[in-house]
């Protein structure tokens, strides 16, 4: 028993010795509210359930679009902490314009906006940076007990 031991921390030492070097960095961190700043317009709208077991989703992007209809935009305003959402079908679920932080600039994972009558929490699907073209929000919607009841994710490209 005792040598299956030595034999198997010989094993896990040389297997350790083996890893390769890594070599040079990951770079600066960068602030992620300079990768916010510009437009962004809604290319796709999800609604899931996510107390389904299979987490269902359906697409409801056409709530948004139609013929001759331009797509939602999303205006983020990185030096003034400002935004505004041009719409013209859909419900606006972000407010028509008010200021923006994020719970770190950054590694966020929640967006606040802050709108002159409600501030509205929203997960970010992926960080964005200054050469992302796409940006994934998702906003839950829960009921006064606390229990998740549905989630709105919107897809989102700069312009």
């Amino acid at each position: 028993m005792k040598n299956k031991f030595i034999i198997y921390a010989a094993l896990a030492i040389s297997f350790a010795a083996c890893k390769p070097e890594i070599k040079g960095d990951l770079g600066e961190l960068t602030n992620k509210e300079v990768g916010m700043d510009g437009t962004w317009e809604l290319s796709k709208f999800t609604i899931q359930d996510p107390n389904s077991p299979i987490l269902e989703q359906r697409d409801f992007t056409s709530f948004y679009t139609g013929e001759n209809i331009t797509p939602m935009t999303i205006h983020f305003d990185a030096a003034a902490h400002e935004y505004h959402v041009d719409i013209e079908k859909g419900r606006n679920f972000f407010g028509d314009q008010g200021t923006w932080f994020l719970d770190d600039v950054i590694a966020p994972s929640t967006l606040y906006l802050v709108s002159s009558n409600d501030t509205t929490e929203i997960a970010l699907g992926s960080m964005v940076t200054a050469n992302s073209s796409e940006m994934n929000l998702s906003i839950n919607r829960v009921c006064s007990s606390g229990f998740k009841n549905v989630t709105y994710k919107f897809n989102l490209t700069r312009k």
